[in-house]
């Protein structure tokens, strides 16, 4: 027992009660210190080595797989042969991409061709079938290389996982020389042997020069900027205006004219033919020759080369000759002043045609008129001349009542027609044929009656027409 200050005796366990009331009491009346925040845990999406030269980069990252890292990549500012089987990269799928592309091009092009000419406007032109295959090709073709781009071109974006706004390794400072002299390797963090300290260990084992950490990007810097998503949705619904046009006017009628947004090709500062023009005092837009004018290096003084006719007979009562190609517009109408009374006979209104040829008849000029006749003449006439031709077959079997079959060539008023008045047929035409002058060059005319010609006597020709060297090669004529 001890003796307080005061004369008061107390007890021992009197002293520790108070003791601890006392402690008590003080744990009431001093606050308790706040306790230090504990530091922020680091988060790091990988590394990111620096590597001097390309056999640097390529050996660090055989040592990293022989380690058992297999999430690598590997930046260079310029291809590295042979890195692609070091990092056991797969071959990406474009190329089936691409021929995937390419077959859709191709069958789409020639549906289109079919439906367009088969179903959706049937158009029939010279007795040619809806729908060719060869003639189909070149837009399929087309179509193929288009939509295998096409092909490529996304697949290359959606396996690069682009667009990408932002790039963590854009916030590596250092990674800004990899498109200069640097070469960098990028370790995720989600590879099963990494290791923050020992994956950075390795890395400066196998030669790296610097190694950083790679940011975790927030995911809300990942997203695309607000600004563009809201353009792009703007652009896609501006996109959706044409189409709803283009069905609009296909589907509906209008009392209007359609839109023109370059009128120029519309309505250009001319003058069309058949109409009318308040400049000239006649009112026509067309203009004739001026009389007594021709142009230069076309006076066409050999009226037998020209028109088929005789210089001399001075008789081209009937007979036209124009050449629109050669500038020129020449006609012969008979004067009633200085007409005889004989003119109203038969014989007095035919010109005196030519009967031999103006102009040298060789193989060459045969061959010619063969060609030019199956272009101009075949489709009509025929190729044997019988007047059995695609154009006529078709008009025939529509039995419209409104076509005249062409008359055979080998019928005998044709056979004994001279050869100008064959040519001046070809020119100027006869009864529904009309003249060819503006298609068909003189020199190309006399071809074709030299070949229509020969046409004709292969079903009259004899023996005797055969020359003496070819006759015993050929089999016996009647």
């Amino acid at each position: 027992m001890k003796r307080c200050p005061c004369d008061c005796q107390v007890t021992s366990e009197t002293r520790k009660t108070n003791e601890v009331r006392i402690q008590n009491d003080m744990s009431i009346a001093t606050p308790t210190q706040p306790k230090a925040p504990p530091e922020p845990e680091v988060r790091i999406g990988g590394l990111l080595a620096e590597f001097t030269s390309a056999a640097d980069v390529v050996a660090a990252a055989k040592q990293l797989r022989t380690a058992g890292y297999r999430n690598l990549e590997v930046h260079s500012p310029h291809a590295i042969h042979g890195i692609d089987k070091v990092l056991g990269a797969k071959r990406p799928p474009l190329p089936w991409a691409a021929i995937a592309g390419g077959v859709i091009g191709l069958a789409g092009g020639l549906w289109m061709a079919w439906w367009m000419n088969a179903v959706d406007y049937p158009l029939i032109i010279s007795g040619k079938p809806m729908f060719s295959f060869l003639p189909s090709l070149p837009v399929a073709f087309e179509l193929a290389i288009l939509l295998a781009a096409f092909a490529v071109f996304g697949g290359t974006i959606a396996l690069g996982g682009l667009p990408r706004p932002a790039n963590r390794l854009f916030r590596v400072p250092s990674f800004a020389r990899a498109t200069n002299d640097r070469f960098f390797i990028a370790v995720e963090q989600s590879d099963e042997a990494f290791g923050s300290g020992e994956t950075k260990h390795l890395l400066y084992d196998a030669g790296s020069v610097g190694v950083e950490s790679i940011p975790i990007v927030d995911q809300r810097e990942s997203r695309l900027p607000r600004p563009f998503v809201l353009t792009a949705i703007v652009l896609s619904v501006l996109a959706l205006i044409p189409p709803v046009l283009i069905a609009k006017a296909r589907y509906t009628t209008s009392t209007t004219p359609r839109l023109s947004f370059i009128s120029d090709m519309d309505h250009q500062p001319k003058f069309k033919a058949q109409t009318t023009n308040s400049l000239f005092a006649d009112g026509r837009s067309m203009r004739p020759q001026v009389a007594g004018t021709i142009a230069q290096g076309d006076l066409r003084e050999d009226s037998a080369f020209y028109r088929g006719i005789r210089k001399e007979s001075g008789n081209t009562e009937n007979v036209a000759d124009v050449d629109i190609a050669d500038g020129t517009f020449l006609i012969s109408v008979p004067s009633e002043e200085n007409t005889p009374p004989a003119a109203s006979s038969a014989a007095a209104g035919t010109p005196d045609w030519v009967t031999k040829f103006p102009v040298e008849v060789d193989e060459k000029l045969i061959r010619r008129g063969k060609q030019r006749y199956e272009i101009y003449c075949a489709t009509c006439h025929g190729i044997g001349g019988d007047g059995d031709g695609l154009v006529t077959l078709r008009a025939l079997e529509l039995e419209q009542g409104t076509w005249v079959r062409p008359t055979s060539l080998h019928a005998e008023p044709i056979r004994k027609q001279p050869v100008g008045q064959l040519y001046n047929t070809i020119a100027n035409g006869v009864r529904k044929m009309p003249g060819y002058a503006a298609q068909i060059p003189v020199k190309d005319r006399w071809a074709i009656v030299s070949y229509v010609k020969a046409l004709q006597k292969t079903r009259t020709a004899t023996a005797k027409d055969v020359p003496s060297d070819v006759l015993p090669n050929m089999r016996k004529l009647k």
